[in-house]
């Protein structure tokens, strides 16, 4: 059985503790990364702050990161 997770942070995210790991939904296709991003009250710059810490998360946990 295929892993899916979802990681998420919200805008103001300082740490990368303040990313949400939980269990994700099935993609189209094995093998595959999604980035959906509701950048409605935020700019470019903060966008890519909150990747950072998804990245930083990412790292941090254990393989595969299932919640």
């Amino acid at each position: 059985m295929a892993v899916q997770t979802k990681l998420t942070a919200k805008y103001g995210a300082a740490d990368r503790g303040d990313v949400a790991i939980v269990a994700g939904d099935a993609e189209a296709q094995s093998d595959t990364i999604s980035i959906n991003i509701d950048a409605t009250k935020m700019g470019k710059a903060e966008a890519i702050h909150l990747l950072e810490k998804m990245v930083a998360a990412f790292h941090a946990a254990p393989w595969p990161p299932v919640a």
